[in-house]
């Protein structure tokens, strides 16, 4: 399934690029779509930080996205890293006591906060949250002559940055510049840009399991049962894996397993992040190719993992199951191979067999290969040397089938 993200740039007074902003667009059409503020929002940060991502979206610059007030709420901006992240509040939204309470909580945490489409002072909740805006973006097109001075002079009182938007005409810029401005944003430098990319939908089933788990108390949160209803669907791992390098919280540990990253995430993490997903919305299935590949990685993982076992690396079975379970992640995301796995918080050796790079987890993942194509030249010539026969090396593979199979009658109601 495509998604689309549109990004513009915001420059500085020498033309350098110093942030974009990022619009929701739901084709390559490059329009705004009316919809709900906060499920809008929830896509563009689901579809820039995990689906595209920021080396594509906006090539590790910072990005401004608008957020509602129910979503500054429920404090969805701390899961995201503040350095890749400007946190844009809407003129419009009622500056509460809570809402300003969140501000001084992002400000601290070291999130830049831009308040946007300012064109008028006049509420004294302005002055309030003043004290933790960073910027101050201007629409020059609608703010009077009065007002824009009196902003221009605010932002000197405060020590807030002026950025000035919809600048459409050199005349504009100068001027905007001998006033103060030092960020630009508008047609007269770029049009939004549009940036595709493909998302691999999570199944409704396992989502509705995730949700039923982690609703218990923490005390009674099954870890084992998270880890077992990720393993179920692909999109949810590469997903989890995605936050973890997009989190506030990132870490520098290389993942070897899927109980790993959900550990690592935390159950509170994993709440904060399926709030994200449901206004964002699930989908109900995928198409029938995606079905297929998804299918094909569930077999790969089990087989992988089970082969482990019997060649004498059970303490790494998990490590490959993931393997297995990943290995055809650039075939339904449709976007190379290196790309791809250079963007997840992998163990390096779990990373160079999913990149071709010969090692005991590529050699496992290439039995796996070798049994899907029936290639019994490559089986007979490498499974001499892990002492293992034709009948032990089916066994396993059958039974990977048959659990993909109970997967998917499970989850489907159109079996693949």
């Amino acid at each position: 399934m495509e998604v689309f993200v549109a990004r513009q740039p915001i420059l500085t007074v020498d033309n350098d690029v110093y942030a974009y902003e990022l619009l929701y667009r739901n084709s390559e059409e490059n329009r705004f779509v009316p919809m709900d503020g906060s499920q809008a929002t929830s896509e563009v940060l689901m579809n820039s930080f995990v689906t595209i991502g920021l080396e594509r979206l906006s090539h590790n610059k910072p990005c401004f996205i608008n957020f509602t007030e129910d979503l500054l709420l429920e404090q969805v901006p701390e899961y995201f890293n503040s350095e890749q992240l400007v946190v844009e509040i809407l003129e419009h939204v009622s500056f509460s006591l809570d809402l300003i309470r969140v501000c001084r909580t992002l400000k601290e945490k070291g999130y830049l906060i831009a308040l946007d489409d300012v064109i008028n002072i006049d509420r004294p909740s302005v002055y309030e949250l003043l004290h933790y805006v960073d910027i101050l973006k201007v629409d020059i097109r609608a703010v009077t002559d009065e007002n824009r001075l009196r902003i221009i002079q605010l932002g000197e009182e405060y020590g807030v940055t002026l950025l000035a938007e919809k600048v459409e005409t050199h005349k504009e810029h100068q001027r905007c510049i001998e006033e103060g401005f030092s960020l630009f944003q508008g047609f007269y430098f770029s049009k939004p840009v549009i940036v595709k990319g493909m998302d691999i939908p999570f199944l409704s089933s396992t989502y509705f399991q995730m949700i039923r788990e982690l609703t218990a108390t923490d005390d009674e949160i099954n870890i084992e049962k998270v880890t077992e209803i990720m393993e179920q669907d692909l999109a949810l791992t590469y997903k989890l894996l995605r936050l973890i390098n997009s989190s506030q919280q990132r870490t520098r540990v290389p993942i070897q397993s899927i109980r790993q990253a959900v550990m690592l995430l935390g159950t509170e993490g994993l709440k904060k992040w399926l709030y994200v997903l449901s206004v964002e919305q699930t989908s109900a299935a995928t198409s029938t190719q995606s079905q297929l590949v998804i299918k094909t990685s569930l077999v790969r993982a089990k087989l992988c993992e089970q082969m482990a076992v019997r060649v004498r690396a059970e303490k790494k079975a998990d490590g490959y199951f993931l393997t297995g379970f990943m290995s055809l992640i650039d075939v339904i995301t449709q976007r190379p191979a290196n790309e791809v796995i250079g963007s997840l918080p992998l163990d390096e050796e779990i990373k160079k067999a999913l990149e071709g790079q010969q090692n005991t987890y590529r050699l496992v993942l290439d039995l796996a290969v070798a049994m899907e194509k029936a290639d019994f030249e490559w089986l007979e010539n490498h499974l001499v040397q892990w002492n293992l026969s034709y009948s032990e090396v089916f066994e396993v593979y059958g039974q990977a089938i048959a659990w993909s199979e109970q997967l998917y009658h499970e989850h489907f109601t159109d079996k693949v």
